[in-house]
């Protein structure tokens, strides 16, 4: 099985009837609370009796209207042929699994950025995100941080590929001996 085809992680275009996300915190609970305005039925799985999110991240979850929430639970196995067709999940209490259908997955646990290799040599926030300015220019003159490593309010592919976008022509400009604007 190709994990590509069959488990989703944070594209949002991709949805068709019954989509289930993996749970944790308040980054889940916003990519849940999202997915609930454009799927069918969102299922949301979460190790524990209930979310660690914040109350302003929670309390809309809990009040939207298409959300399904199976607690103390996690996912044991993937059901597929070629494609994903549902998963099987495992009562942490009870022992006792269960197979449940869903189209998608989308496992969201959480943000850490891959910024070890950077680390004392490019300023970043105290999530260890790169900070660069609307430039995606560091402090460290010719490194640009793009996409899910920097700083930003919103994380997908389409403001990666525009910071990707806005790197090339900053470092073109720095390559010349300009200055980027």
């Amino acid at each position: 099985m190709d994990a590509g085809r069959t488990v989703r992680r944070r594209h949002y275009c991709t949805l068709h009837l019954y989509d289930m996300i993996v749970v944790g915190g308040n980054s889940a609970a916003e990519d849940a609370l999202l997915l609930t305005g454009i799927a069918q039925k969102v299922i949301l799985v979460h190790r524990r009796g209930t979310l660690r999110a914040t109350g302003i991240c929670h309390e809309p979850l809990q009040q939207a209207k298409n959300p399904e929430f199976c607690w103390n639970s996690t996912i044991t196995q993937l059901l597929h042929g070629d494609n994903l067709t549902g998963v099987r999940l495992q009562n942490l209490r009870t022992g006792e699994e269960t197979d449940l259908t869903c189209d998608a997955i989308f496992i969201s646990v959480g943000r850490q950025p891959a910024t070890e290799l950077v680390a004392g040599q490019l300023e970043r926030d105290s999530s260890e995100y790169i900070i660069a300015d609307k430039t995606t220019r560091t402090n460290l003159p010719g490194v640009y941080a793009v996409g899910d490593v920097q700083t930003k309010p919103l994380r997908q592919v389409v403001t990666a590929v525009a910071d990707g976008a806005v790197a090339v022509h900053a470092a073109e400009q720095y390559l010349a001996g300009g200055e980027t604007t």
